[in-house]
């Protein structure tokens, strides 16, 4: 059995924030985005109405998807 980091069974959540937060900035960076940009477009999302949750059901194996 392969033993597991103990981060693999109790990921910190504010970890895992942190570092895609950091990574959507490098990405509007390199499209061209000043940082004073970014930093507005994240505080628009801040203001933004609560999303709602999202459920999304499989399709039946057996049915056929459209192109």
């Amino acid at each position: 059995m392969t033993v597991r980091a103990p981060y693999w069974d109790n990921p910190d959540k504010y970890e895992i924030a942190t570092e895609v937060l950091s990574s959507a900035i490098r990405v509007l960076q390199a499209a061209g985005f000043e940082e004073r940009e970014v930093l507005q477009l994240f505080g628009r999302v801040a203001q933004k109405r609560p999303r709602a949750p999202l459920w999304v059901d499989p399709l039946p194996k057996d049915q056929p998807t459209s192109a």
